[in-house]
């Protein structure tokens, strides 16, 4: 169970933090030494306005390292109560309380809560405000009779009074506002069940298996019930080669529901798939050899479908493992759900939208996917990755404004959804860079080329991304670090749904985006830390979506117990 803290203020945008761009960090497989009981990562020591959950994030972090420990990761003394409490500019206070314990020698139980917010606001541009709570309980079990158990629940609440209209350039009334600019609750129920044997042997059959049920519902009567099967079966056995590496046979299945109701209408998607694989492995290569059958069963005749697609991938390791070359070819379906989708755009409001019908509900269908590259450690500072995607894809998901009318001025604050066939190229790279012992250099870029079929451009998607993240203990009580974000080549679709000459439509240039922090940590003793940040020094107001920039500079502190 792991919880971020954020910080968001509403200064020229409904939802500023939350959905600005971001770049994660590059997140390296870790071979820990054995910790005792209870142990746990702590929240990230660096408190920033901007959720990991972004989708603009660059996609380096999904690639499989080679099998070593990444260097500079620290490992921390384990405690059962982590606290981190501040605020922020313009009164919006953080908070985040994170519990592990063992309550057996085998079982362990964690309980997190969140909650950020906005109190004031700036009205320069329009006014907003915003409300993010969390909640969740989690138990597992190291063995259980064989089994190892993870079980746990979870809510989440977030609030959005947004508005994407400039009062100063178009003054509504208060019933206006009412209509065009709604108050937007969304709510997520949702609980995960796993079980898993814990046998490794060879010659004996091992298995997994997981369900989740997510309820999502939002102010309007909208709402998602969204349930996830999945299960595996593996058998492991040396019928050739050395004994150390034997070979697996596995299949893999998965089903998934997805009912989704708004204007007393009820959409019926069923998606299932099967994935029969053998994967072999010795010293110097790694060997994924299968084949994927999915399909899905909806409301919309378009979006039925059944195929088969490859699913192979191969490391080649040298130099005793600090070189890797990978490769593989893939492909297959994904739902686009309603609670995915107002996650990553909260101005889309289906359940608001007039005219709504359930063919924006696709599924993205991948025909064909390949990836290569190259991962490598040889200089003992340097942890390097350099990479290729190539991605054609059916139902590709962009969004496009949809303008309403009040007294003859565009009030363009929702989001309508559109689809594409496109073929995209990216270009991946991303570097880690341990100059001494005090300071630390993360690196990551990515170019990308993405040609829709029918549209002019990928709408909001960035041909270029960038991050820099540099991290330096001054001693050991302070530690300062700095991110900067960079995007560019971003376009929006500013099109008119209606017969009007005025307002015209066609593709917009989006100002690059260019965000700098700096941040801070001073140890006060080893139970309290305290922290600052300096968010967006440039004061760069560029825009998430068309008609919502982010703020500009802001400022949060706050206290950090480990207990």
């Amino acid at each position: 169970m792991a919880l971020t803290a954020t910080a968001q203020h509403d200064e020229q945008v409904t939802v500023e933090g939350k959905y600005r761009p971001k770049a994660i960090k590059v997140d390296k497989l870790k071979l820990n030494p054995e910790i005792p009981q209870p142990s746990y990562n702590y929240p990230s020591s660096e408190v920033t306005p901007m959720e990991t959950k972004q989708k603009f994030a660059l996609d380096l972090e999904k690639i499989a390292p080679t099998g070593y420990a990444a260097k500079n990761d620290k490992l921390v003394v384990p405690t059962k109560n982590f606290l981190m409490a501040g605020i922020g500019t313009r009164l919006s206070p953080i908070f985040l309380y994170k519990h592990n314990s063992m309550l057996t020698k085998t079982l362990g139980l964690g309980v997190g809560i969140k909650h950020n917010s906005s109190w004031l606001g700036i009205k320069d541009y329009a006014p907003s405000s915003y409300m993010n709570n969390a909640f969740d309980v989690n138990i597992t079990t190291s063995k259980f009779d064989g089994i190892q158990l993870d079980a746990g629940v979870f809510y989440k609440n977030d609030m959005y009074h947004y508005y994407g209209v400039n009062f100063v350039e178009t003054p509504l009334t208060d019933a206006e506002i009412e209509q065009y600019c709604p108050r937007q609750t969304y709510n997520t129920i949702s609980g995960h069940f796993g079980l898993a044997s814990t046998s490794t042997r060879v010659g004996e059959l091992s298995h997994s298996g997981s369900l989740d049920y997510q309820y999502t519902f939002d102010g309007f009567g909208a709402k998602e019930h969204f349930v996830d099967l999945d299960y595996g079966l593996g058998y492991t056995q040396n019928w050739w080669g050395d004994k150390s590496h034997p070979q697996k046979v596995g299949l893999d299945l998965g089903f998934q529901y997805d009912g989704f109701t708004a204007n007393e209408e009820l959409s019926n998607r069923i998606f299932f798939k099967v994935n029969p694989f053998f994967e072999m492995k010795d010293e110097f290569y790694r060997l994924h050899l299968g084949v994927r059958l999915d399909g899905t069963t909806a409301n919309v005749p378009e979006d039925k479908f059944l195929a088969v697609r490859p699913d192979v991938s191969g490391s080649l390791f040298v130099l005793n493992k600090k070189l890797e070359f990978y490769a593989g070819v893939n492909g297959g379906r994904k739902l686009f759900r309603f609670s995915e989708i107002v996650e990553e755009n909260p101005f889309l409001n289906y359940s608001y939208l007039p005219n709504h019908s359930f063919s924006v509900f696709r599924s993205q269908n991948v025909k064909l996917g390949f990836e290569a590259g190259v991962r490598t450690n040889i200089v003992e500072i340097v942890d390097l990755h350099l990479g290729v995607r190539y991605r054609h894809t059916e139902n590709d998901q962009f969004y496009v404004l949809r303008y309403e009318f009040a007294d003859n001025n565009a009030i363009s604050n929702k989001f309508d959804l559109l689809y594409d066939e496109t073929k995209t190229v990216s270009v991946l790279a991303d570097m880690r860079v341990k100059l001494r012992n005090s300071l630390t250099a993360d690196l990551g870029f990515a170019y990308n080329s993405c040609k829709p079929t029918v549209e002019e451009y990928a709408w909001y998607r960035p041909t270029t991304e960038g991050k820099l993240k540099l991290t330096y203990d001054f001693n050991d009580k302070l530690a300062f670090n700095t991110t900067l974000l960079y995007q560019g080549g971003r376009y929006a679709l500013i099109q008119d749904d209606f017969d009007t000459n005025w307002m015209g439509w066609g593709p917009e240039k989006l100002k690059d985006v260019f965000d700098l922090s700096l941040g801070a940590d001073y140890k006060v003793n080893d139970q309290i830390t305290a922290f600052a940040l300096l968010d967006n020094v440039a004061h760069q107001k560029y825009q998430l979506y068309y008609n919502y920039p982010v703020t500009g500079i802001q400022f949060f502190a706050g206290v950090k117990l480990r207990f």
